[in-house]
């Protein structure tokens, strides 16, 4: 009989990586920046929990002047659907979410999406911005999320703007999604980056 920790690990096997920011001036070096996501999927009214890591790509202005336009650019990188797992059938992933805190000492104007292989929209929420990638992406393909561009006016000088992905619990995601297994159906897992590495600085003054 197949375990509920084998289960979960066919709900979970989807790496994803999200979220974009855009800046004014012209944006430093960039480099890729890997998450460690601790995630809890549960199967059968029990929870189990499994570890994945993404990558992702911020870039964002070296500087900026108190009260200008800032935007910070995070690109995900190409994610990939088993089309199986632990000997189940991955069908398919769907209502992908990742969710963004306005970066710290910034006001929130706007955020838009662009690019991606897949369809996304993207919503602001008690100051958070939120990618949304409906699906459902089939399992054994591959896809890249769209960039979110998030519009903000840079705050006090002598504090930097930092960007952050969301999350500090299961109970406090920063990511969710919903993976359809063969003989099982829809699961539901929830992530949160274990630590939550910094994504972007951009230097206030």
């Amino acid at each position: 009989m197949r375990s509920t920790s084998s289960l979960l690990r066919a709900s979970i096997l989807a790496p994803v990586a999200i979220a974009t920011v855009f800046c004014s001036t012209a944006p430093a070096n960039a480099a890729p920046v890997s998450v460690n996501w601790s995630c809890q999927g549960t199967i059968l009214g029990i929870g189990q929990t499994s570890t994945m890591t993404t990558s992702v790509t911020g870039t964002a202005p070296s500087s900026a002047a108190s009260g200008s336009e800032v935007a910070i650019t995070i690109t995900p990188g190409v994610s990939s659907v088993p089309s199986s797992a632990s000997g189940f059938t991955v069908n398919n992933i769907s209502n992908l979410k990742m969710t963004i805190p306005t970066p710290a000492n910034s006001t929130l104007v706007s955020a838009d999406v662009s690019g991606g292989t897949v369809d996304g929209t993207v919503s602001t929420s008690g100051g958070n911005v939120v990618l949304t990638v409906p699906g459902p992406i089939d399992g054994g393909t591959s896809f890249t999320p769209p960039a979110v561009t998030i519009n903000v006016t840079a705050g006090a000088a002598g504090t930097p703007i930092t960007s952050k992905y969301a999350g500090t619990s299961y109970t406090d995601p920063g990511m969710t999604m919903t993976t359809n297994v063969a003989l099982v159906g829809n699961v539901a897992t929830s992530c949160f980056p274990d630590p939550s590495p910094t994504l972007t600085t951009t230097t206030v003054s």
